[in-house]
């Protein structure tokens, strides 16, 4: 299909069903860039799609498997495979969840997130949103005021706890300079 900018420039778009009128082909362009946008930042920004596929029972291969097929492989095999790509969907899905969660707070919370972000811009977007990067910075900026008065027994507060960089303390060599 050839189609034209407002611009003027021609491209050529194609797709390999042919029952698609220009408009539809066009729509589904437009989709696909936001799919690849949406991809990009869940690999570069959340580490999305970083979980490792790897089940002890089996054999490693020096190259990528030529048997992909499932059903040749022993039934206690086939169930460690299918657990894993059960996980692996999940890891993926949480990590679209943390994707999304981080959209909202950006659009929702536009001032809250710049006011809790811990760096500095000489200049802030026209628009006034901040992006989903921005939105995990003032987050992980602020995470140790989140969970002050939680009751001893929640365990979030316990995993984040340990997940965060020890904080420097004034014999610190860092602070010392």
């Amino acid at each position: 299909m050839l189609t034209q900018l407002p611009n003027g420039k021609q491209l050529i778009l194609l797709s390999s069903d042919l029952s698609l009128r220009g408009p539809e082909v066009i729509a589904a362009y437009g989709l696909r860039f936001k799919i690849e946008v949406t991809f990009r930042t869940l690999v570069h920004l959340l580490g999305g799609f970083s979980y490792r596929f790897w089940v002890k029972a089996m054999t490693p291969l020096p190259t990528w498997p030529t048997n992909l097929n499932l059903a040749d492989y022993p039934d206690t095999i086939q169930h460690r495979i299918l657990a894993k790509v059960e996980a692996f969907e999940r890891f993926i899905n949480l990590n679209a969840i943390a994707l999304g969660l981080l959209q909202v707070l950006a659009l929702e919370f536009p001032t809250h997130v710049w006011s809790q972000f811990p760096r500095w811009f000489r200049t802030l977007p026209k628009h006034g949103y901040p992006s989903e990067r921005i939105a995990q910075l003032a987050l992980q900026h602020h995470i140790e005021g989140l969970f002050p008065k939680s009751p001893p027994t929640l365990l979030l507060s316990k995993f984040i706890a340990a997940k965060l960089p020890p904080s420097p303390t004034l014999d610190s060599p860092d602070l010392a300079a």
